[in-house]
């Protein structure tokens, strides 16, 4: 009983047909393609074994080019480690293949490894279809932009920050940064660096939250349009165009890459043993950062570089700054984060009490004034001015906040008053 398979058992059709003299061995041997000498030791073969001469000799046999069993053996015993407990065969190949005792490993023969030794299982893949989008052109016509929450540092640290990314759509290449909260502030920052290193892009796609655009109940209830965040301001002044995506889908570029960096990046900086928010930028800034650009990005279709040098005069910290609007009081004082101001006398003028300043809070902490879209140096207080009113605590019901009606003293003007009328 012989099992042959396609390419066997045409050769064993072209043998039988030279032997009845259908076909020349010069003939045979090109249907075959096979050189003149080849197909006549065939021919002797047959003579010699019948038509098992057709079947290949390393069938059944171990492969030449198999790896030695203690490297297989090695690999299983570093894959069942702790610390690779959810690698997959991919990321989990890289690692072992700098293992000088186990050398290059690839991660499909891993793989078979790994469901052979129960470490993997292969699950079937669901449907989820989505409308394929083409990337854009050119490097920088696009950037995309969004935060993880995810607990990057697992349990070695109390505190988890997040993952303030940006990813090129035309070549993926990454521009990332932690942070200790998902904030205005911390989003600016990861916008300025991006800046200052590439220069202004051509679109910026986000989500739709408060960071970029400011969406206040009360001015959806007057019909009015939302108002403008710092963000999309800065943005207007430098000629960057703000898109704010519809649904995740819309973004996928930067969802997909947060998938692959809650997989790649936790377990890099888990077996990195990172603890702390420095150590994580440091890691990302001189390591992850440079492998992903090398081993990720691809090229685009034009060669032009889309990024644009920023405008002559513009200063980022200025441009992403905040603003917040503060009364001036009588005394020519305003009170900013539980601190008292003071308008000199040298900058003072008589129509400044009762009228707004405007507080402007730099990306490097420093701060700034202007009244009427002029700068003015204000000077800081210690403790409060003298003229600064307290507060008086009113008496309130007990469990309560309500005030209690004064009761009038027996001898109040209007009790004597109603005593006289009844006499």
């Amino acid at each position: 009983m012989l099992t042959l398979s396609v390419r066997e058992r045409d050769r064993l059709t072209v043998l039988r047909e030279v032997e009845d003299g259908l076909l020349s061995p010069a003939a045979g041997a090109r249907k075959l393609g096979l050189s003149p000498r080849q197909f006549r030791r065939l021919r002797r073969r047959a003579e010699r074994e019948g038509d098992g001469a057709v079947i290949n000799r390393l069938r059944g046999q171990p492969s030449n080019h198999r790896l030695d069993p203690r490297i297989r053996e090695q690999a299983l015993e570093r894959a069942a480690e702790p610390v690779f407990h959810d690698f997959g065969p991919t990321l989990l190949a890289e690692h072992l293949s700098r293992d000088r005792l186990i050398g290059h490993l690839g991660a499909h023969t891993l793989r078979t490894w790994m469901i052979a030794g129960g470490l993997w299982s292969v699950s079937e893949r669901k449907l989820h279809h989505r409308s394929h989008r083409d990337r854009r052109a050119a490097y920088g016509e696009l950037v995309q932009m969004d935060t993880s929450i995810h607990p990057w540092l697992e349990d070695r640290s109390v505190e988890q920050p997040v993952l303030i990314a940006m990813i090129d759509d035309a070549t993926s290449r990454l521009h990332a940064r932690f942070a200790r909260s998902d904030t205005g502030r911390a989003n600016r920052e990861v916008i300025v660096s991006y800046l200052e290193r590439f220069g202004r892009m051509g679109a910026l796609y986000v989500d739709r939250a408060s960071h970029f655009q400011s969406q206040t109940r009360q001015r959806a209830m007057n019909d009015k349009p939302p108002m403008s965040s710092v963000i999309k301001q800065a943005l207007e002044k430098l000629g960057i165009r703000l898109i704010p995506a519809l649904s995740p889908q819309a973004k996928g570029r930067v969802e997909r890459l947060f998938g692959t960096l809650q997989d790649r990046l936790l377990k890099e900086m888990r077996v990195a043993n990172i603890s702390t928010l420095e150590e994580a930028n440091r890691f990302l800034d001189e390591t992850f950062i440079p492998f992903w650009n090398e081993r990720f990005t691809v090229q685009p279709q034009l060669s032009e570089d889309f990024h644009r040098p920023l405008p002559e005069g513009i200063d980022l910290m200025d441009t992403f700054a905040d603003f917040h609007l503060r009364l001036i009081r009588p005394d020519f004082t305003i009170r900013y984060e539980n601190t008292y101001y003071q308008v000199p006398k040298t900058a003072a003028r008589a129509t400044m009490p009762g009228t707004q300043v405007s507080v402007i809070r730099r990306l490097d902490g420093t701060l700034g004034f202007s009244w009427q879209h002029h700068p003015v140096r204000l000077i800081p207080l210690a403790g409060l001015p003298p003229s600064a009113p307290t507060k008086r605590s009113s008496p309130a019901v007990s469990g309560t906040s309500m005030r209690v009606k004064p009761k009038p003293s027996p001898n109040h003007p209007w009790k004597r008053m109603l005593l006289t009328v009844q006499d």
